[in-house]
């Protein structure tokens, strides 16, 4: 199971290459979807996020390989979205760099930045990435700041999305959880013009002790927020807002031990850098709240085997579309994989839960599709097959899927709400 940037990510629906029953024309020709699909943003995106205060998203979104690729121009650059999910984020974290050069102006900054700079903790911004060897330079008066420095150490490294050493054992990291928590972002967030403004404010709050009720925060962005009716999730969330990456790193490994995850498989997953500690976090809470179910270690297996932010996120988000089957729609009693996606049985179906935006009937769309009706291994007598899809469906895949016996759940996200 090997998977490469968006086309890798496409790739997960389109191994397959078996000829399939699609519609036809007349002249015995495949009557195919265009590919790839322009439209208007206006017939894809709600009226409330198309533009605000700081952003306009551009006139066009172009579909291709199941996901929705869009342009954002804003008051902090150009953007671009490769995804719902992906625009979605970005919305929310343009809302918060706004808020956050807001409070970059306010008198409480200012007198922060004041005292930060006569903090003996200043000259410290360029410690190294190794504290092994420069913890000894630090006077003993401060030494509490570095509690964490030990765990970080064994945890192994860090993955792409984390600060670094000083950051963290400075407690800028936990400065800057604290703000992403209020303003409904991901502090692991690749954003370079979030994350610079996150820093600025969180390192004057750790060496000037601004605090967050000084700071009077509106995100403007509750219109963005995930309205999550599964406790689990939201739980989920608590926990990743909560702790940092080291004191993740070891709850997840130890739910993974629970889990009878080999340990290899899970050094692979946890030592990802492509996989943030909130990556890993919802996964392994998504895949334990399954129960003891088999199949669970062979799909942290598959999540370790991530190489782009696209894959992590795809693969955190088939976790939670996961979790909240089980919970909310039916109990999930193994897991499988077949052409390179998980398959979720029931005792009365095999679904796919497939975290995508739009689903055109093409070629490989119709291979793939055929494969899953003819060959999916170990389907209960008499089981349906169903696919269920974030996103939405052509009137030809809808037919399609219909003339291979297929159910097709689409939007299934207002059923069973993601994170992002």
């Amino acid at each position: 199971m090997t998977l490469s940037h968006l086309h890798r990510r496409s790739l997960l629906l389109g191994g397959a290459v078996v000829p399939a029953i699609v519609p036809a024309r007349a002249n015995g020709q495949a009557n195919w979807d265009a590919q790839p699909e322009t439209r208007t943003v206006a017939e894809v995106v709600p009226v409330a996020m198309r533009e605000g205060p700081h952003l306009v998203l551009g006139p066009t979104v172009t579909t291709l390989n199941y996901l929705n690729a869009y342009t954002v121009a804003s008051d902090f650059g150009a953007f671009t979205a490769p995804s719902d999910t992906r625009l979605r984020r970005l919305l929310r974290e343009i809302a918060a760099i706004a808020e956050l050069k807001r409070i970059s102006q306010t008198d409480a900054f200012a007198q922060a930045a004041k005292e930060a700079a006569k903090s003996p903790l200043r000259a410290l911004g360029n410690l190294i990435d190794d504290p092994g060897k420069t913890l000894s330079a630090i006077p003993e008066g401060i030494g509490s700041l570095f509690n964490r420095v030990n765990e970080q150490i064994n945890r192994g490294g860090r993955s792409n999305y984390e600060d670094g050493s000083a950051k963290a054992a400075l407690a800028v990291s936990g400065f800057k959880r604290d703000y992403a928590a209020s303003y409904g972002i991901d502090v692991y967030s690749t954003n370079p013009v979030l994350q610079q403004e996150l820093d600025r404010v969180a390192w004057a709050a750790t060496l000037g002790n601004m605090t967050l009720g000084a700071l009077s925060i509106v995100t403007g962005a509750v219109v963005l927020q995930v309205a999550s009716n599964v406790r689990l999730l939201e739980q989920a969330r608590s926990i990743v807002e909560a702790n940092p990456p080291s004191e993740l790193a070891l709850r997840n490994r130890e739910q993974l031990k629970r889990m009878q995850v080999p340990s290899q498989v899970t050094d692979r997953f946890l030592q990802n850098p492509m996989l943030s500690p909130r990556h890993q976090t919802l996964i392994v809470i998504g895949m334990a709240s399954l129960g003891d179910i088999p199949g669970r270690a062979g799909f942290i297996a598959y999540a370790a085997q991530a190489r782009t932010e696209d894959e992590a996120l795809l693969m955190q988000q088939m976790a939670e579309l996961l979790a909240s089957y089980n919970a909310s729609v039916a109990p999930v009693r193994r897991i499988a994989s077949f052409v390179n996606l998980p398959v979720a049985y029931t005792g009365k179906s095999a679904v796919l839960l497939l975290p995508i935006d739009r689903v055109a009937w093409t070629e490989r769309t119709a291979a793939l599709a055929g494969r899953i009706a003819r060959d999916l291994p170990d389907r209960p007598s008499g089981a349906a097959t169903e696919i269920w899809i974030t996103g939405d469906a052509t009137p030809l895949a809808q037919a399609g899927f219909r003339q291979l016996g297929l159910g097709l759940t689409q939007r299934c996200a207002s059923r069973l709400p993601l994170l992002d």
